[in-house]
């Protein structure tokens, strides 16, 4: 695509060295093999893009996206911000900007996940083509890519939703991050719905102030993002985020526009009622706790504003059970308890989750868990709290260390926690084998914090291990009699 077409409507400060030249590829990291290639040059929180423009042209950079023009004889755009002049040209380049795709974006603290997958259940069993970016990877229709960002920065973004398109996908669903908002990710997509789940303490390591994390969450409510919005008034801050947001919004709670009248958990899911517009429903699903019943609602609702009547969307929902990677997921195992696998980690995620576990008939709930390094440390010690009062037993262990010592971090897991009912085992395959030997008849382990992710982050590198492969090979080689081999 020709340079001039890229930035004829882009609001820039200045140009260096233009001369009309055709631009083939996309760029933000200076190591990347390019033909004909724009770099942009991202300042980040450790490096600065500008510093490695030098590199990037030895690869095959013919312009820089600049915020400071460079001693180097070559195309330079200068801009106010790289990251969202970014998101502008990939849309462009990618041809994304006139996509005919309806954009679904799923947004807060916990629960982005499993309402992203019911609702590309729910479309893909309505016979709708779907494109899901999240977690736990990226679908175009029934092909899985493996995980990337959360959100996926605008070059790799525009060029999915292009991919999407390609493959016939009506509808895109996307779990949209804080952070990706804070960094301009998102700054040319426009979502015909976006859901407004929680708010609850995470982060802080980036946007240091519960005050920011909220502003940047509540910003996704904006014109400037979508057209309309849903949001769950019985999370904290939510009602009075809903009340602000200068776009159509719906609210859902036991006082919201959608109301929750009922909510009755069985071994077997969830059944629940609600109301809209005076009409009341009734809706199962194969998730368990009340979380996911709000994260059920938040499907609906989104799918409904979209033009899909309820009962529809209630009937699919009933007859196609959701497995959501790394949430709530029970392993099928041949012994006399069970075991439950979570992504939870966070204080709110991880006590939703013990609550739940909680309400079951169970005799005892033995629980492992950790904390991930180079994040927000000020929540460890309130998960350490939460897991000791809704355990039995707590075995506190390694997460993603990442650069951190992964004992300093336990520290501060157990730091003003008297609680007798923990213990220490840094190893996690060590933590939770301990924690399977010493189950019992009707227990249950559950195993938190890292849910379908199949590596350990430890000082920069990232280390296969996978919490099914450690049960899984428990049961091959360490039963102890538990179970018949």
């Amino acid at each position: 695509m020709k340079l001039y077409d890229l930035i004829s409507n882009l609001k820039f400060v200045g140009i260096k060295n233009y001369k009309e030249i055709e631009i083939d590829s996309l760029s933000l990291n200076s190591k990347e093999k390019l033909e004909n290639g724009m770099y942009f040059c991202i300042k980040g929180m450790k490096t600065d893009g500008h510093n490695f423009a030098g590199e990037s042209i030895k690869n095959g950079a013919i312009c820089l996206v600049v915020e400071r023009f460079l001693d180097l004889p070559i195309t330079q755009i200068l801009v106010e911000n790289v990251r969202a002049t970014m998101s502008y040209i990939s849309s462009v380049f990618y041809g994304t900007y006139k996509s005919k795709m309806k954009f679904i974006g799923i947004t807060g603290t916990n629960g982005k996940t499993t309402t992203t997958f019911l609702m590309r259940e729910i479309l893909t069993n309505l016979g709708k083509k779907v494109g899901l970016i999240g977690t736990e990877g990226v679908y175009i229709n029934n092909l899985l890519l493996p995980p990337m960002l959360t959100t996926p920065d605008p070059i790799v973004l525009h060029k999915l939703f292009s991919e999407m398109e390609s493959n016939g996908c009506e509808y895109c669903i996307m779990e949209v991050s804080a952070h990706a908002i804070a960094l301009n990710k998102i700054d040319n997509v426009y979502f015909d719905v976006v859901g407004l789940t929680n708010i609850t303490k995470d982060h802080l390591d980036f946007f240091l102030t519960m005050e920011n994390y909220i502003k940047c969450k509540a910003s996704l409510l904006s014109y400037k993002y979508a057209k309309t919005g849903v949001v769950n008034t019985d999370a904290k801050y939510l009602k009075e985020i809903a009340k602000k947001a200068n776009i159509e919004t719906i609210t859902l709670g036991k006082d919201g526009d959608v109301k929750l009248l009922e909510n009755h958990l069985t071994l077997k899911g969830s059944n629940f009622k609600f109301s809209v517009k005076n009409k009341t429903y009734s809706a199962h699903t194969n998730l368990m706790g009340e979380y996911n019943v709000y994260n059920c609602l938040m499907a609906i609702i989104c799918l409904n504003t979209l033009g899909f009547e309820i009962p529809t969307i209630l009937s699919t929902l009933k007859t196609s059970p959701v497995i959501v990677p790394g949430r709530f997921n029970v392993l099928e195992i041949n012994a006399n308890f069970n075991v439950v696998i979570d992504y939870a980690h966070t204080p709110d995620g991880i006590k939703n989750v013990l609550t739940t576990i909680k309400s079951l008939p169970i005799k005892r709930l033995i629980t492992v868990f950790g904390c991930g390094g180079n994040r927000d440390k000020t929540k460890r010690s309130e998960m350490g709290q939460i897991a000791a009062l809704l355990s039995d037993q707590v075995i506190v262990t390694s997460d993603n260390p990442r650069d951190e010592n992964p004992d300093m971090i336990i520290d501060d897991i157990l730091r003003n926690n008297n609680a007798k009912n923990m213990v220490r085992i840094t190893d996690r395959k060590s933590a939770i084998e301990y924690a399977l030997s010493i189950a019992e008849k009707n227990d249950i382990v559950a195993i938190l914090g890292k849910g379908a992710e199949n590596y350990q982050e430890i000082q920069g590198v990232k280390v296969h291990f996978s919490d099914y492969e450690v049960v899984d090979n428990y049961f091959k080689y360490f039963s102890k009699g538990k179970i018949k081999l």
